[in-house]
């Protein structure tokens, strides 16, 4: 089951949690001289990122991708891309290498090879991982109304395309996610706290694919909750 910690405030939040990545960063590149770190897109993570991207580390020994992707151009306003790179990987932390998710083809599915063997190079287990949850107990992409849902969820692949859109999406796999030393969950209001308390019950993880998040028994997620 998840550990959830209560804050008074969602800045409160950001401050808190960004220091405690850096430092399992830092504790990462002192182990093995490099570290990862998997980071969800939308409004939730914003102030994380500003908050994180002024933290001191090495930077150029990080590697940054996102949870997952809206299948639009990296200038497109809504791309996690285009998001993580103006509010995470500004100043220091532009030294970091980024893997992107989107390439240029015109359905997710045609990218998924070439997605998965850039992430086949990324610093694994994953160091940091931290994810959003949505009204529907959808995390990543992984969304309870994809008729493939549970396909997706079974996958051994380390990205999956499920059928949802427009935009259509592509999302690193549950495997994928779940092989982290860390795992951290954004959780902001009473709505988004409903559907947590739902999805620590009994039920089927495809119903709230969040649960395979949170059913983890290595690593225990943490979900950071505030009004």
């Amino acid at each position: 089951m998840a550990e959830l910690i209560e804050y008074a405030n969602r800045s409160e939040i950001a401050q808190q949690l960004a220091e405690a990545i850096a430092e399992r960063l830092r504790g990462a590149i002192s182990l093995r001289g490099e570290a990862s770190l998997v980071v969800c897109g939308g409004s939730s993570p914003k102030e994380l990122f500003q908050h994180l991207s002024q933290q001191e580390l090495d930077w150029s020994c990080v590697t940054v991708v996102p949870s997952d992707e809206r299948w639009v151009p990296v200038d497109d306003e809504r791309s996690n891309e285009r998001l993580i790179r103006n509010t995470l990987l500004t100043g220091a932390a532009a030294t970091a290498t980024f893997v992107g998710l989107y390439r240029d083809t015109e359905t997710p599915d045609q990218a998924l090879d070439e997605v998965a063997t850039a992430l086949a190079k990324v610093p694994q287990p994953l160091d940091v991982v931290v994810l959003g949850m949505g009204d529907d107990g959808h995390t990543a992409s992984l969304f309870p109304q994809a008729p493939d849902i549970q396909a997706c969820l079974d996958s051994d692949a380390p990205c999956v395309a499920p059928t949802v859109g427009p935009p259509a999406r592509i999302s690193l796999s549950l495997g994928y996610l779940s092989n982290a030393h860390s795992m951290d969950l954004l959780i902001f209001g009473q709505d988004k706290y409903r559907v947590f308390e739902r999805a620590q019950q009994a039920g089927a993880v495809a119903e709230l694919p969040v649960r395979g998040v949170l059913r983890l028994e290595r690593p225990v997620a943490k979900a950071h909750w505030a009004e």
